[in-house]
């Protein structure tokens, strides 16, 4: 497999397309497309991969995802749901930088959905946590027709450029690495997403990507901005945030089922990525 570039189509009689989705689509592939992408998490919890960032979402979180920014969402059973299918539900907006209209972002009424697209090229979160609308206005999007259609997304877009956000990538992060090389990526991301939780060597990630141990670090470090140890570590402390939100285990049950050996490898590693202790993540969730 690729990190794929999708050319999303869209009904002659629209200008963006909106869907919703019970089951994971794209979302499980390393992709990237010219279309801005909105998520709202109706139901679902796990980690969100963009550009150089890896953060762990949850149910009534946002996203808006900017144009070319490679990125792949890892959906896992939340503690209280006993099938995967039964996880996700989720509404995702795609739309171009220009809505579809030529021009239409001239309008100065528009000025705050212009500055928004200008700022989504490093990805802006909304989290579940800071009262919005987003939930009635992408919904009311997703369930309208014509013009209405329309006016209700621009509406959306209003709304989220007026909320409190949190970037996502790096300054530093460029989009500009994106390549076409075959086969890599994809299968990286799911030989870690499936051993995450179990220690997995280095030369077990080269030989899947067809490269010396050098080259590859060198290569993986140029495709998500981390080593793969750094990468490896954030993905766990995510499933742990996760853990912590949505579940009753001990902190120690939680380390381990995360993949750390000793409680205090975890406990550093944890604070040095989420600048909280897990008891105090855990308090203020």
């Amino acid at each position: 497999m690729i990190i794929k570039h999708f050319a999303l189509p869209k009904e002659p009689n629209q200008s963006f397309q909106i869907r919703r989705d019970y089951t994971p689509k794209h979302q499980l592939i390393w992709h990237y497309h010219e279309e801005l992408e909105l998520i709202h998490v109706i139901k679902g919890v796990g980690t969100l991969f963009i550009g150089d960032c890896i953060k762990s979402f949850q149910a009534g979180d946002s996203v808006l995802i900017g144009s070319q920014i490679p990125h792949y969402w890892m959906f896992e059973n939340n503690a209280s749901d006993t099938e995967q299918t039964a996880a996700i539900d989720c509404i995702v907006l795609h739309f171009n930088k220009d809505i579809g209209i030529p021009n239409i972002l001239h309008a100065p009424e528009l000025g705050g959905i212009k500055q928004l697209i200008n700022h989504s090229n490093r990805g802006l979160y909304v989290s579940n946590k800071n009262p919005n609308r987003i939930p009635f206005l992408i919904e009311k999007t997703l369930n309208s027709s014509g013009l209405s259609k329309l006016t209700s997304m621009l509406e959306l877009l209003d709304h989220f450029a007026q909320q409190n956000t949190e970037n996502l990538t790096s300054e530093n992060y460029s989009i500009l690495n994106i390549s076409d090389d075959q086969g890599r990526m994809n299968s990286l991301m799911e030989h870690i997403r499936d051993h995450y939780k179990q220690r997995i060597k280095l030369e077990e990630l080269a030989s899947i990507a067809g490269l010396t141990e050098n080259s590859f670090c060198r290569y993986f470090k140029q495709k998500t901005g981390k080593t793969p140890v750094q990468f490896i570590t954030e993905l766990r402390i995510s499933h742990a945030c996760t853990q912590l939100r949505n579940s009753n285990l001990s902190l120690k049950e939680i380390c381990y089922d995360s993949g750390f050996n000793n409680f205090v490898s975890f406990h550093k590693n944890f604070k040095n990525i989420t600048k909280v202790t897990p008891t105090q993540y855990r308090t203020s969730s």
